[in-house]
Parts: C-alpha cells; structure tokens; sequence
C-alpha cells in the first residue's frame, strides 16, 4: 500500500522539484502554488461527470479510427484541459505574484500536475505498480508537458497585457489553451487507437514533448522579464 502510493506521487515530486527549482529569479509562495495544485486535483470530478455526459452525445461511427478521434479531442483533452486553464487564469490571472513570464510555467504546471497525481493515484491503486511505473515516464509528465505549454503562452499573454498589445495578448491566451488540447487529444488518440505504429508514434511524440519542454523551461527561467504590478 505505501510502496503503491509512492509510487503514485514520485513522479509529482520530481517534475514539481524541478520546475520549482528553475524559477532562479523569484520563488513564487508556497501557498499560491499549493492552492492551485488543490485546485488541480478538484477538478477531477467535473472532468469525469462531463467526459461522461460528452461521451454520451459523441456520434458513435463505424470507424474506430474516428471514434478514438473524437473521444480523444472533443471529450477527454477539451475538459481536462480547458478546466485546468480556467483553474489556473481564474487563480493566477490577477495574483500581485504573476510578475514574471516563467511565472505562468509554474502556476499552469502545479495546478496540471494536481490534476495528474490524483489521476495517477486512482490508477495506481485500480490497476497496480506496473502500470505506475509506466504512467511515471509518460502519463504523468504529459500532463506537466501541457502545462508548461500552456503556462508559457499565459505568461506572455500577462506580459503582452502590461505593454497593451492586445492582439498578441488575445493570440497567446488562445495558444495557451488550444494547444495543450491539441497535444493531450494527440497523446490520448496515439495510444486508444492501439496501433502498432501509432504507439512508435506516441513514444516518438512523447521525447518530443520532454525536449519542447525542457527547452521552453530553460528559456524563461532566467529570462528577466519583469512585469510592472
């Protein structure tokens, strides 16, 4: 039981360790960040009353390429993450701590990876350590991926809105949430169509997103990119 749930949380604490620790130029509080990682982890039950409710209206074809599809974009990665971005802009948006672009990386990140452990638990304990152990090297960290996409765009969209550039603002606040939809549904539709092919694709994908990530952290942590409160 303990080894299981250590299992579960491992990942959590190594991708939220490290993103924490890269924001070098101002720490952001423990309670903002706790708060949205709480927030994280609530969402969960809207996001399976509504996957369930969508799940119900989705035209059902013949095409099991297409239903994987659309269960992937329109049902499972539109809720989760357009329920993550509402958490993360309704918290962070106005918070006197967002004065920074790399701030945005660190909101987004804590409130997906809350969402994610929980998520990681409930499967953890249903399904056993193996498959823990899998969603630590994929799972988990594609959820913190879609984070930091989305965290970085909302963190230039909050920069654009302080040199009144509205229409780079409106562009990076759609950016921030459509592409993280556009990722997950691509990540969840490589692995339901259970293909041979398609899983080399979605493990192809997968290093893509570690390196996309890595380098979008490296490239705001140490950018000085005050903004005026």
């Amino acid at each position: 039981m303990i080894l299981t749930f250590i299992i579960a949380v491992i990942p959590t604490i190594v991708l939220g360790y490290f993103v924490y620790k890269k924001d070098i130029l101002e720490k952001e509080p423990i309670g903002l960040i706790t708060t949205l990682f709480c927030l994280g982890t609530a969402i969960i039950l809207p996001a399976i009353i509504l996957e369930n409710v969508i799940t119900l209206i989705l035209p059902i074809t013949s095409n099991e390429i297409l239903n994987c599809f659309t269960l992937s974009f329109f049902c499972v990665a539109l809720v989760e993450e357009g329920l993550k971005a509402s958490m993360a802009y309704e918290i962070a948006w106005r918070n006197k701590n967002f004065n920074h672009i790399y701030d945005g990386i660190v909101y987004c990140v804590f409130t997906s990876l809350g969402f994610a452990t929980l998520e990681n638990i409930l499967y953890v304990f249903t399904y056993g350590n193996m498959t823990g152990i899998l969603r630590a090297i994929v799972s988990v960290p594609g959820h913190a991926f879609f984070g930091v996409t989305m965290g970085y765009y909302m963190g230039f969209a909050k920069y654009n809105e302080h040199i009144a550039d509205n229409s780079k603002k409106t562009r990076n606040i759609l950016l921030s949430i459509l592409l993280p939809i556009v990722f997950h549904g691509l990540f969840d539709f490589l692995l339901l169509t259970n293909n041979q092919l398609m899983i080399i694709i979605f493990f192809i994908f997968v290093l893509v997103l570690y390196i996309i990530s890595y380098l979008k952290i490296r490239k705001l942590s140490k950018v000085m990119n005050m903004l005026p409160q």
